[in-house]
């Protein structure tokens, strides 16, 4: 109980506060009586003193310094019974004790301390009965939210349900996996979670913390406070759970309730891995679902994807390598299908990338990052024999099938030892007159303008400058348009293929494609 609720409850209504009254957070454990001449000997943090003052030092020096000790070792407060031994505490004792923030009260000494003892003591004991009763009540329903919850957002909702505040999962850099909020609300606070996770004003690391930790939160409001604790598997934080105090102060059953769930979110997350693992095991289930284009998108699913590292939100390339084996695998073609698989594994987890591979026969897939450094891991995990391929960037589920068709398009090109790119194989192939990749081609650099709002002004745009070898002043007067509104136009197309016109290579990729697109069209 703190300081200022047995003020306002208790019989402390009738002491008068003459020092520390900015400073009556402080927690009562005990109510402790002592008039022995050396006090702070008899004393312990979170005790409250009642005392008469008989003992009380007259010198101003020891006076200081008893206040200044007193506050060292952290007691809630100090009350002096008044008027008998003393009249007042000392003008010197209430000035240190202002200054290091220790409360003193002055009680009148009709108001018996067997009195003050029984109310407070009675408080706490009332509280701490009532902590544990709804510490079960949390207990329970956090189980059961344990043993039902398809999604950390059960969890989340659960713990609201109970607390009447809101409750966020993210994992450790600040990425949202789940809550009580609806969608909308969760997208607009991710932000300010990876804002929290990643600001350096703060030495607190929020995955190290062994106690719910409050970390500021900058709104157009003003400044809110969230309670943090990581989630730990084996000692390892997945997760960070985040409760917001919504302006109030963090009680013990905030504390209990927030532990409480992080240990039954790890019991979910290690139950979502044991699926994950799985997975593996019966063939790289969720990569497989991705590549092939089988992934059902539901909650579940989406979440033990994000556990596993791959999120529908983010970009990556899907990579294809192609070992030097022959079908059917032997014994000895298979150990060094594991032995290249295991390597791989190793040197994506030192680089912090995610392990998000499935094996088709002498084919192993993988996803990664767009932002990843594929160079280098290629020269990591390359035995001479094997080969690799890159897709383009995608994103999302369907993002990921059309990445797997993009390599499989490159598996007949390959070349023992190289890494291949997407773009850099698929024109040539396109030239040398591989229907597939002619009409990847087309796809990639015609298909979306024409899907696009104004596609057909765009594609006679292009069909245009192709003509005119991108002479603009003379497209501008084939089209009949002003030259402003031309190179409008080229800025829309830029953006629409991520692609710089300026490029002498792409312009003419963009030619020979706008020559297939007409004879496919015709």
């Amino acid at each position: 109980m703190k300081l200022d609720t047995a003020i306002r409850e208790t019989v402390l209504r009738e002491a008068q506060v003459v020092a520390g009254e900015h400073d009556l957070e402080r927690e009562i454990s005990w109510v402790h009586m002592v008039d022995h001449p050396d006090i702070a000997d008899w004393v312990k943090p979170g005790e409250l003193l009642l005392t008469t003052g008989y003992n009380w030092p007259d010198e101003e020096a020891a006076s200081r310094g008893l206040v200044k000790k007193l506050s060292e070792i952290g007691l809630a407060g100090v009350v002096l019974a008044v008027p008998h031994f003393r009249e007042h505490f000392s003008p010197e004792a209430i000035a240190e004790a202002d200054r290091v923030g220790l409360p003193l009260l002055e009680l009148p000494w009709a108001v018996q301390f067997s009195q003050v003892t029984h109310e407070i003591l009675a408080k706490i004991i009332n509280f701490q009965s009532e902590i544990i009763e709804r510490s079960e009540q949390l207990h329970r329903a956090l189980t059961n939210a344990a043993v039902s919850a398809s999604s950390l957002s059960d969890i989340a909702t659960a713990l609201c349900n109970l607390l009447g505040r809101a409750v966020t999962f993210s994992d450790t850099s600040g990425h949202v996996l789940g809550g009580s909020g609806s969608a909308e609300d969760l997208v607009e606070l991710e932000p300010r979670l990876l804002s929290a996770v990643r600001d350096d004003s703060t030495s607190v690391d929020l995955a190290n913390v062994e106690r719910p930790t409050k970390v500021a939160f900058r709104e157009a409001s003003g400044v809110r406070q969230r309670l943090s604790l990581p989630v730990r598997l084996h000692d390892h934080a997945v997760a960070l759970i985040w409760l917001d105090l919504d302006d109030s102060e963090m009680d013990e059953l905030d504390s209990r309730a927030i532990e409480h769930a992080s240990v039954v979110a790890a019991l979910h997350l290690m139950h979502q891995r044991q699926l994950t693992q799985q997975e593996d095991r019966l063939g790289y289930a969720l990569v497989a679902g991705l590549l092939d284009g089988e992934f059902d998108p539901s909650t579940s699913a989406l979440e033990r994807a994000r556990v596993s590292g791959w999120s529908q939100s983010k970009q990556y390339r899907v990579c294809l390598v192609l070992l030097d084996e022959p079908i059917p695998l032997t014994t000895e073609g298979l150990e060094r299908r594991e032995r290249f698989v295991e390597n791989l594994k190793r040197q994506l987890r030192a680089k912090q990338l995610p392990v998000l591979l499935a094996l088709w026969l002498n084919q192993i897939k993988f996803i990664v990052p767009s932002d990843a450094s594929l160079d280098a891991l290629w020269e990591s995990v390359s035995d001479r024999r094997a080969a690799m391929a890159v897709s383009r960037v995608h994103a999302g589920v369907s993002g990921m099938a059309v990445g797997a068709k993009d390599v499989d398009a490159l598996v007949s090109t390959l070349r023992p030892g190289r890494l291949h790119h997407f773009d850099e194989i698929l024109f040539p192939r396109a030239l040398m007159g591989d229907a597939d990749a002619r009409d990847m081609l087309v796809e990639r650099l015609v298909t979306p303008l024409a899907g696009n709002r104004r596609g057909e002004s765009l594609l006679e745009t292009v069909c245009t400058l192709a003509d005119e070898g991108f002479q603009l002043a003379n497209t501008a007067k084939a089209l009949g348009i002003h030259i402003s509104t031309l190179r409008y136009r080229l800025e829309r197309i830029e953006a629409i293929l991520s692609v710089s016109l300026e490029d002498p290579g792409l312009r003419f990729q963009l030619q020979v494609a706008m020559a297939l697109y007409r004879l496919r069209e015709d």
